[in-house]
C-alpha cells in the first residue's frame, strides 16, 4: 500500500446480466444495441461483469505495454489479442515505491476501467465522468484500496447514482512517466521527451472518444476530473493542444496548475542518469531502457507530500505537450476552453501536521519548508501567528493548506475567468466527519476527504454517515454529472452554483447544506500571490 493510501486508510479507519454474443474482434455495434458484458474494442473483445445495476469492465488496455523498446516513448496503439480478454479485475498499478520502501506494480499498467448502467444501450448517449487519480505523480493507482480493502475509486455507485458512464485511467508515474532527456526524443511526433504520463491520459481520452459509445456513453460529453496530482494532470490536459476536443468540461479537486520548467526537469534528468549508472554510456537511451524497473523507480527517491512544494517528478514545459507556463496559457485563452470547476478543502494538510506541537517546532518547520531561507520564513510566520489559530499545528495547517491548495485554486479560477467565455465555478469543501472520533474531527476537511463523497463510498471502514452527509454526497455526485451533461454543475433542483468572477471570488461551500459565499482566505491568498517565487517549478 502506498504512503498516500496508508494515510487515507488510517484516517478512514478511525471512522467508528444479460450478455450479447461477441462477434469477431473489432466488431462495430449496431446503433441502439442493448449492452452486455461482452464488448469489442480496439485490440479485441473484453468481458466484464454485471454488478447489480451496473456493468463493470476493469483492466482494459488502451495502449501497448510500455516495455523494453517502448519504455520512454509516447503510448503506442494497443496490440490485438486473441479470444476474449477477461475485464473483471483492476490491472496492476504502475511501478512505484510503497510505504515500506518496496517497489510494487508493473510497467504493463496502461488500462482503463469502465462502469455503465446495465440497462443502457449503445444509443443512450450518457455523460462520461473520466477520473484521474492522485499520488504526487509517484504513487497511486486506479485500483487504490481503502483500509477495508474496498477500491476507493470504484465507479459502480457513482455510475448508478448519476446514470452516467464512469471511467478511471492509469498513467505512468515517477521517472517512467516524466523523465526527459534528448536521447529519448523520438523521430516521429510528438517529438519530445518526458510528459509520458500526460500523454498516457491523452491516449486514454482518445480511447474514450473512439470506444465509449459501445458502453452507452456520449463522446461529446466527457468531464475530466482529478484529485491532487490528478487535478494537476487535469490542468495539463486543459493546456495541451494534443488534448483538444477530447473532453467537454473539467474539474480540479485540490490541485494546482503548475508544470516544471525545462531547466529544472533537465537537472533532475541529469541526476537520474548519473544515479542510474548510465552517465557516459555510448548508447544512453539503450542503457536507460535496459535498466531493471527497480533501479528506475528508486534511482532518485521521491515521495508524495501535501506539505512541501513539488520537488521531483512532474510534468514540464516542453513546448509540445505543454507549450508554456500553464497559468499564462490559460490567462491568454491559449488553452482548451471548457466549463471548469476548481476547488480545495479547508484543512488539506492536517494529517501531515500532527507532529507540530510547539511554537519552536512550528518555526523550524516553516524554515525547512522554504529551504532554510530565514528571511522568507519570518515573512510567512508574521502572516500566520500562532495566536490567530490557537495552536502551532493549526497555524501550520492553515499556512500549508493556503499555500499549496486553497490559494492556487483561486489562481486557477481567476486565470480561467480571464481567459475564456465558458463559465468557471469554485468550491470550498469544509465539512468534517459528523460521526468520526474526536481526534478525527479535529483534522477537519483534510486532503482527499471529498473522495468517498464523490464515489458514494461513505460507509468505508464501517463509518455511519449522517443524513446530511448522505445528502451532500448525492449533491456532489449530481453536480459532477451536471457539469458533464450540460457544462454547468447546478443539478436539477439546485442549489445554484455561482459563476466565478475574480472581483468578488464567489464559491459554493460544500458542507451540510451547501452554501454560497464570497471570498476564501482572501488576505492570506493575496499574501501568497505576492510571493511570486513560492513553489516555482
Amino acid at each position: 500500500m502506498s504512503r498516500r493510501a496508508r494515510i487515507l486508510a488510517l484516517v478512514l479507519l478511525a471512522l467508528a446480466g444479460g450478455e450479447v454474443t461477441a462477434g469477431p474482434p473489432r466488431r462495430f455495434l449496431v446503433r441502439g444495441e442493448p449492452l452486455g458484458t461482452r464488448v469489442s474494442v480496439a485490440g479485441g473483445a473484453v468481458e466484464g461483469v454485471r454488478e447489480g445495476p451496473v456493468l463493470a469492465f476493469r483492466g482494459i488496455p488502451f495502449a501497448a505495454p510500455p516495455l523494453g523498446a517502448l519504455r520512454w516513448l509516447p503510448p503506442q496503439p494497443v496490440p490485438a489479442w486473441s479470444g476474449v480478454k477477461a475485464a473483471r479485475q483492476f490491472g496492476p498499478p504502475c511501478p512505484q515505491v510503497d510505504e515500506g520502501g518496496a517497489v510494487v506494480g508493473e510497467e504493463d499498467c496502461l488500462h482503463v476501467n469502465v462502469w455503465t448502467p446495465a440497462d443502457a444501450a449503445t444509443s443512450s448517449g450518457l455523460p462520461v465522468l473520466f477520473f484521474v487519480h492522485g499520488g504526487g505523480h509517484v504513487q497511486g493507482s486506479a485500483g487504490m484500496q481503502s483500509g477495508d480493502g474496498t477500491p476507493l475509486y470504484d465507479g459502480a455507485r457513482l455510475a448508478a447514482a448519476t446514470r452516467s458512464v464512469v471511467v478511471t485511467a492509469q498513467y505512468r508515474l515517477g521517472a517512467l512517466g516524466f523523465l526527459t532527456h534528448p536521447s529519448l526524443t523520438p523521430a516521429t511526433p510528438p517529438a519530445t521527451s518526458g510528459n509520458y504520463g500526460t500523454l498516457d491520459l491523452i491516449a486514454a481520452l482518445g480511447w474514450v472518444r473512439r470506444e465509449i459509445a459501445k458502453f452507452g456513453g456520449d463522446p461529446r460529453r466527457v468531464l475530466v476530473f482529478g484529485e491532487s496530482a490528478g487535478a494537476v494532470e487535469t490542468c495539463m490536459l486543459l493546456v495541451s493542444p494534443l488534448a483538444g476536443g477530447l473532453f467537454s468540461a473539467a474539474l480540479m479537486q485540490s490541485g494546482a496548475c503548475v508544470a516544471a520548467s525545462a531547466t529544472k526537469a533537465g537537472r533532475l534528468a541529469a541526476d537520474f542518469v548519473r544515479a542510474a549508472g548510465c552517465e557516459g554510456a555510448a548508447d544512453l537511451a539503450g542503457c536507460l531502457r535496459r535498466l531493471p524497473v527497480t533501479t528506475v523507480v528508486t534511482a532518485v527517491p521521491s515521495q508524495a507530500s501535501v506539505i512541501a512544494p513539488a520537488t521531483s517528478w512532474f510534468p514540464h514545459v516542453d513546448g509540445v505537450v505543454i507549450p508554456g507556463v500553464p497559468l499564462d496559457l490559460i490567462r491568454a485563452g491559449q488553452h482548451n476552453r471548457v466549463p471548469l470547476v476548481v476547488g480545495a478543502n479547508s484543512d488539506e494538510t492536517a494529517p501531515g501536521t500532527v507532529g507540530v506541537l510547539t511554537e519552536a517546532q512550528y518555526q523550524a518547520a516553516v524554515v525547512a519548508l522554504v529551504g532554510g531561507n530565514v528571511v522568507l520564513a519570518n515573512r510567512i510566520l508574521a502572516e500566520y501567528p500562532v495566536a490567530d489559530y490557537g495552536s502551532p499545528r493549526k497555524a501550520f495547517t492553515a499556512l500549508t493548506s493556503d499555500a499549496n491548495f486553497i490559494c492556487p485554486a483561486r489562481r486557477v479560477a481567476r486565470a480561467a475567468a480571464a481567459g475564456q467565455s465558458q463559465p468557471v465555478f469554485r468550491y470550498f469543501f469544509t465539512h468534517p466527519w459528523d460521526n468520526g472520533a474526536a481526534a478525527l474531527r479535529l483534522l477537519g476537511a483534510f486532503h482527499g476527504i471529498e473522495l468517498p463523497y464523490v464515489f458514494q463510498r461513505l460507509e468505508i471502514n464501517g463509518y455511519r454517515a449522517s443524513p446530511g452527509e448522505l445528502a451532500l454526497a448525492e449533491f456532489i455526485a449530481q453536480s459532477w454529472r451536471a457539469l458533464a451533461a450540460q457544462g454547468n454543475p447546478t443539478p436539477p433542483g439546485g442549489p445554484v452554483w455561482p459563476v466565478y468572477q475574480s472581483a468578488s471570488d464567489p464559491f459554493l461551500e460544500l458542507t451540510t447544506p451547501p452554501t454560497p459565499g464570497q471570498g476564501v482566505r482572501t488576505l492570506q491568498c493575496d499574501f501568497w500571490d505576492s510571493l511570486s517565487d513560492w513553489g516555482d517549478l
